[in-house]
């Protein structure tokens, strides 16, 4: 019996790996393309921001934390991707210290 069970083992470890490889086990989203409308433009979404110098430890969250009182009505995505909006070609986690940016607020 133990003479079996490593060929067996074996086998399924081939497939397995035979299967991820051709077939994949993750699923893949397929994206249909939208169509664009010239005519019904997107509403604009305006964010309200501060203008605020970078110090030396401080990250983007840590800056929205602290220019408010209580918890943040926004996810951490949600500051990530407002941020980058306000300062176009500025990745949330290169801001540098001693520069000026536009960190989004929310308050209610």
């Amino acid at each position: 019996m133990k003479k079996l069970i490593i060929p067996i083992l074996l086998l399924i470890s081939v497939y397995s790996v035979y299967y991820d490889l051709s077939m994949g086990t993750l699923p893949t989203k397929t994206i249909a393309a939208a169509q664009i409308n010239d005519s019904n433009p997107e509403p604009t979404v305006t964010i309200s921001y501060e203008l605020i110098t970078v110090e030396a430890g401080y990250t983007v969250l840590s800056i929205v934390e602290e220019l408010h009182n209580e918890p943040v009505n926004a996810s951490i995505q949600q500051i990530i991707v407002d941020f980058e909006t306000l300062n176009p070609g500025t990745k949330a986690n290169n801001i540098q210290i001693g520069k000026a940016y536009l960190i989004p607020t929310y308050y209610k």
